[in-house]
């Protein structure tokens, strides 16, 4: 009889693992700018209740994560004005999260902090004080690559435009998989880029810059790239398992469902 239990424990302990759910952490902040941007606060509290409504195991704070929530982590999702401050114990923390495999979804001001070079090593890619530009107004996002080769997380994605920032001549390292591009209008033709991947050692980081003005998070395509991050960064194996099936139409039509 005991037997006959371990090895029906053993069947069923996979699909107790797969069926777990994702434990999500939004690292947010306070607001910095005018209306409709840099609204990380909001994020914050907007996104932990639709990742709860999409069955993520969500919390979160306007500060890093600490080591005991960090264990409570599967992903870390960070929208912060320089968001990459961090003290040598909350670097420590976060390198501890990451040889287990944590994963690291980082939106636009998340990718600004006062230790670039730790940052890149952690996240790919990192500003840079001094050097770094950015565009705020009318911007295009090009997926790239043939739709048939597209990473998962873009898959099926189609460009699209609309007003948000981009931010350019970030220091990059050549190991990222750039997923998305746009040009610097800077007068000269250069196009850099504005989402990536990153996978080191154990853990993955989804990197998007796109996320200046709150309407963004609000676009149905937007919002499925996002959550595919999330789960990619989770290591999940259906990337599409949080989205809504209008957010993934939305990916080939990228104005379904915006308002006018």
């Amino acid at each position: 009889m005991k037997r006959l239990l371990a090895s029906a424990l053993l069947i069923l302990c996979p699909m107790i693992l797969d069926a777990a759910p994702l434990r999500v952490f939004i690292r947010g902040g306070e607001k910095t700018h005018g209306p409709n941007a840099h609204e990380h606060e909001r994020f914050l509290n907007d996104w932990k209740v639709i990742l709860a409504e999409r069955g993520i195991q969500s919390d979160g704070a306007k500060d890093w994560p600490t080591a005991a929530q960090l264990e409570q982590t599967d992903v870390l999702v960070m929208y912060a004005q320089e968001g990459a401050n961090a003290t040598e114990e909350q670097k420590a923390n976060l390198a501890k999260f990451t040889r287990r495999g944590g994963g690291i979804v980082v939106i636009h001001t998340a990718v600004v902090g006062q230790d670039t070079a730790w940052w890149k090593s952690v996240v790919g890619g990192a500003w840079i004080h001094g050097t770094t530009k950015w565009r705020e107004g009318p911007m295009a996002l090009h997926y790239v690559d043939e739709a048939s080769k597209r990473h998962p997380i873009t898959a099926g994605a189609a460009d699209f435009k609309m007003d948000d920032e981009i931010y350019y001549d970030l220091d990059v390292s050549p190991e990222v998989r750039v997923l998305a591009t746009s040009d610097t209008g800077d007068g000269t033709p250069k196009v850099q880029g504005q989402m990536w991947t990153y996978e080191k050692d154990q853990y993955r980081a989804f990197v998007t810059i796109p996320g200046h003005l709150y309407s963004t998070f609000e676009r149905p395509s937007y919002r499925a790239i996002l959550l595919r991050g999330i789960a990619w960064a989770g290591k999940r194996d259906n990337l599409d398992e949080f989205c809504k099936p209008e957010e993934i139409k939305a990916l080939g039509e990228p104005e379904l469902g915006i308002q006018p």
